[in-house]
């Protein structure tokens, strides 16, 4: 059974030991003695010190000579301190199956940064230690700053994280603009739930008899508490129950996760399981409120690859434009014209430039008010 896990946290101004920059050090394993206890539990055996695959950044501005110096200026200038709490940053862990490849890792972690946060300053990297079973634990770290997307003004370090300028005022006056949508559990929500859906595309596509799913144990209907441990006077304990799972219940889970990957599949109509289709297809639905020109841009890019997608798997023609219907004429209408056309025919035999007077209705004296005449 693959193994799901997406953590969040807030890296706050002041009140998180190393500050964003320790986290950034932290992740790339150029601090080891940065990091929270939380993010440190997979390293308690001290085989964590040479565990990492890959790190990388992105969407820094032009200021930044790298992630580090990013979240350094980040721990100076943004906003908050003893008194009030401001996001410096904000963190997710997050599994990568096991049993997917190195490659395929990589390419699902790729995927996952493209999707949620490819315009945000960000820096993340992924490590592999051993579990306490003794196997891989692949995962990837990734922070980044809500001050994002870019809005392409120049800015200094310090005026980069100060508090944007207002609405109606010249966007310079002010610091980048923080994306609020970020904040409540609404929003964890959905990145799990995209997290899980680009998870499962990439095991079906390898091939493999395995999903996962972001749903608790208690929302999937499962009769049993999670299995962590809560002291190390307990690891044998929990370890023993862990093997227990793996062999009694992680099968039926399993297969109660495939079956809900089939429905989700049918139910949205996931015909192409491509990276790039599924990119498009988990980003449009976790950005649909977003109506910034950007992202509405990036929507009406995404429908036009997704009709070439499905142009080469059906074989069917492109079509241009769909055309308006022609109205449907009513029958008194189409009478009139009919009346209209035997007119022209008179005019053409009669006299060039005689008076023609049609009348409508037999009984002028009648119906004169209800006719038209020329």
């Amino acid at each position: 059974m693959a193994l799901y896990h997406v953590h969040a946290a807030v890296i706050s101004k002041g009140h998180s030991h190393g500050g964003a920059k320790g986290f950034a050090q932290y992740i790339a394993r150029e601090g080891q003695e940065h990091g929270t206890q939380a993010l440190r539990y997979i390293h308690r055996d001290g085989s964590g010190k040479d565990d990492l695959v890959a790190n990388g950044s992105g969407a820094l501005p032009s200021w930044a000579q790298d992630a580090t110096h990013f979240f350094q200026m980040a721990d100076r200038y943004e906003r908050g301190g003893a008194k009030r709490l401001g996001t410096v940053a904000r963190t997710y862990e997050i599994a990568l199956p096991r049993e997917l490849n190195p490659d395929q890792r990589l390419e699902l972690a790729a995927d996952i940064r493209t999707t949620f946060f490819e315009r945000y300053p960000h820096a993340w990297a992924i490590h592999n230690p051993l579990d306490a079973d003794g196997g891989e634990h692949p995962h990837m770290h990734l922070m980044f700053s809500e001050r994002g997307p870019q809005d392409g003004v120049a800015r200094s370090p310090h005026q980069f994280f100060r508090q944007a300028a207002r609405a109606g005022q010249d966007p310079a006056m002010g610091g980048q603009r923080k994306d609020r949508s970020w904040q409540g559990p609404d929003r964890l929500r959905e990145v799990r739930q995209g997290i899980a859906t680009l998870t499962n595309a990439a095991l079906d596509r390898a091939g493999l008899p395995v999903a996962v799913s972001h749903a608790s144990l208690r929302a999937r209907g499962e009769g049993r508490e999670a299995v962590i441990y809560t002291s190390a006077q307990e690891q044998a304990r929990v370890d023993a129950q862990r093997r227990a799972l793996h062999r009694d219940i992680h099968p039926q889970e399993n297969a109660a996760n495939l079956t809900a990957w089939q429905a989700q599949k049918a139910r949205e109509q996931l015909h192409d399981l491509s990276r790039e289709a599924m990119i498009d297809h988990v980003r449009d639905r976790f950005w649909l409120k977003d109506q910034s020109p950007a992202r509405a841009q990036e929507r009406r890019e995404s429908t036009q690859r997704r009709i070439l997608r499905e142009h080469a798997r059906t074989g069917r023609p492109l079509q241009g434009p769909r055309q308006r219907p022609r109205a449907r004429i009513p029958a008194p209408g189409q009478r009139l014209l009919a009346a209209i056309a035997r007119s022209k025919a008179v005019i053409d035999a009669a006299q060039a430039g005689a008076a023609l007077r049609i009348a409508l209705y037999p009984n002028k004296d009648r119906d004169k008010d209800r006719g038209m005449s020329w």
